[in-house]
């Protein structure tokens, strides 16, 4: 990976990538979407699982410690998204959640409480993970509130998360996973505008019904050890499951001077809302590997193409310029094997 000096990302104009972006097409290089599995470990060797579950959904795997991100299957229309009432379709949830058996999960991370992120986790949590705590915000807690039969599992991040500058406090799921929130920011959806945005500080007693019910709250992102028995990390994840404008949603620089992370979770839907993602990221996390999240179109099924109004060719070409290492964009259930180190 190319040696970043920081903080250059603040320094330069965005429109020096790609010529003001208007010849897009002629500096992008083709997308290096993957299926199946992706195996980069040797026979017999320690590692870690990574699976891709559609929009902000995740495994994460080792041994016998699982961390999941909060998946979403239900999908409805954007028209009915937009004018009707919406509810987690339970069958759906059910049948492309039981593909993997998740009982084992110690915790749900959720990084906002926009329906697309949270709406499934009440069946998720209560028929498939019925032992995981859920990672997320005060609006997060309260939008479950007494309804969904999980408000009490909920860890609240609000006042213990890091930043850039602070190390916040490590959550710790058993003997082998450490995770640290991260303050992080949802970035507009488009001209500056974020859809569904607010908190909640008070728990709801009924289910939301319209998107719009569905408040964002306070953004996080995480990052999840994976640790040894002499408590060395043997795995580090940084997940986000939505753009962030740098440095909000950076990983400590203490902590990342120590170790750099493993693999870097970065989601491209809305990048160009901000300046210098993924950049300004793959300088402060140093990644070995990267993967995309959240780039589909989740208004259809959930084997769905790329969200129209991302331009992901732009993406994945200011990656590929700041970035050597190896990197991929997921579909549906693929699944990465990665040795720890």
């Amino acid at each position: 990976m190319r040696t970043i000096s920081a903080p250059w990302w603040r320094l330069l104009p965005i429109g020096i990538f790609c010529g003001f972006a208007i010849s897009i097409t002629g500096c992008a290089s083709a997308s290096p979407t993957v299926s199946g599995v992706i195996d980069r470990t040797a026979p017999a060797e320690d590692g870690v699982r990574l699976i891709y579950l559609g929009t902000g959904g995740w495994i994460f795997e080792r041994g016998d410690d699982q961390v999941i991100a909060a998946p979403f299957f239900s999908n409805p229309g954007l028209l009915k998204t937009g004018l009707l009432p919406i509810h987690s379709d339970l069958d759906v949830v059910d049948q492309f959640m039981s593909r993997y058996d998740v009982s084992r999960a110690q915790v749900i991370l959720v990084g906002h409480a926009h329906y697309d992120h949270l709406m499934d986790v009440p069946r998720i949590a209560l028929e498939h993970a019925p032992g995981a705590r859920i990672l997320g915000s005060r609006t997060v807690k309260n939008t479950l509130g007494t309804w969904s039969g999980i408000g009490e599992r909920v860890d609240e991040v609000n006042d213990i998360a890091g930043d850039q500058k602070t190390v916040g406090t490590w959550l710790r799921y058993g003997p082998g996973v450490r995770i640290m929130a991260l303050r992080s920011l949802h970035a507009p959806h488009f001209e500056g505008y974020t859809l569904y945005k607010g908190t909640r500080v008070r728990a709801l007693n009924a289910e939301p019904r319209w998107a719009t019910e569905w408040l964002d709250g306070t953004t996080h992102a995480y990052l999840v050890d994976f640790l040894n028995p002499d408590e060395s990390v043997a795995f580090r994840i940084y997940y986000q499951d939505a753009v962030a404008p740098p440095p909000v949603g950076f990983a400590p620089e203490s902590i990342i001077r120590e170790r750099g992370v493993d693999v870097a979770i970065l989601v491209p839907a809305t990048f160009d809302q901000v300046d210098w993602h993924p950049e300004a990221f793959v300088e402060n996390l140093q990644p070995q590997r990267v993967l995309l999240g959240h780039w589909e179109n989740f208004f259809s099924a959930p084997i769905s193409p790329a969200d129209p109004l991302t331009n992901l060719a732009h993406f994945e070409n200011r990656l590929e310029r700041v970035f050597d290492g190896e990197w991929w964009k997921p579909e549906l259930w693929t699944e990465f094997r990665f040795p720890t180190r």
